[in-house]
């Protein structure tokens, strides 16, 4: 699969919706300055992160890392934890995976969930929003862009309309010609930046399902 450049950290949205369109851009200046804010306060924190790999909706594995920012705004993670399943995955007409076609299968949904993550990277979120579609749901405003990263994409981002603080976002796209898609539901901390508590991203690979679910919790704050 090719891959693209893109960023893997995740920021809190922030939007206004006004009347005017000159009130309009300088709320979304607003948003960007917000989106970049939350980001630089996510790097002061420590959290864990458990991934659930899952063939055809079987768990077949966990992982457990405890995770920061490092120089560079990069990402580490140092595993504390994992789970594998001892059961075989069979084909439609009984042949078992083999344990190299299963971490093959693992590389390639991980690589789709890195590339959808970028959506949400201030680049592309900003971008996003700046071409949305705005809908007003029950107390949330619903924010709709196509076309963002990739031909045929498509970006929903849910709010609070109280707060506007993001509730959810969903991403559908075609990676090489697949269907990919990544669900996401955002969470806070108290006093501190929003964060993505628990996605599911999930695609197709040799006619299996695949998806991962990753939960982030027991946000830290590192001491200075």
């Amino acid at each position: 699969m090719k891959r693209l450049k893109c960023l893997v950290a995740i920021a809190a949205m922030t939007v206004g919706v006004v009347a005017t369109a000159d009130a309009q851009e300088i709320n979304r200046s607003t948003m960007a300055r917000k989106m970049r804010q939350n980001q630089e306060e996510l790097r002061q924190y420590t959290w864990q992160t458990k991934m659930t790999f899952l063939v055809n909706d079987e768990l077949r594995r966990s992982d457990t890392f405890t995770v920061r920012y490092v120089m560079g705004g990069m990402i580490e993670k140092m595993q504390i934890d994992s789970e594998v399943a001892k059961t075989k995955i069979r084909r439609p007409d009984g042949k078992k995976l083999s344990k190299k076609e299963l971490e093959a299968a693992k590389e390639f949904i991980v690589d789709v969930k890195n590339q959808l993550d970028g959506y949400l990277s201030p680049l592309f979120a900003e971008k996003a929003v700046a071409t949305a579609k705005v809908l007003k749901g029950d107390g949330t405003i619903i924010l709709i862009s196509q076309n963002v990263m990739n031909s045929g994409d498509s970006v929903e981002i849910t709010l609070r309309e109280a707060t506007h603080k993001p509730v959810s976002a969903k991403i559908t796209a075609a990676l090489e010609g697949t269907p990919v898609a990544l669900e996401v539901t955002f969470g806070s901390i108290d006093y501190g930046p929003n964060h993505p508590a628990r996605s599911i991203t999930t695609s197709e690979w040799q006619g299996f399902k695949l998806s991962i679910i990753t939960e982030n919790s027991n946000y830290k704050s590192n001491p200075i």
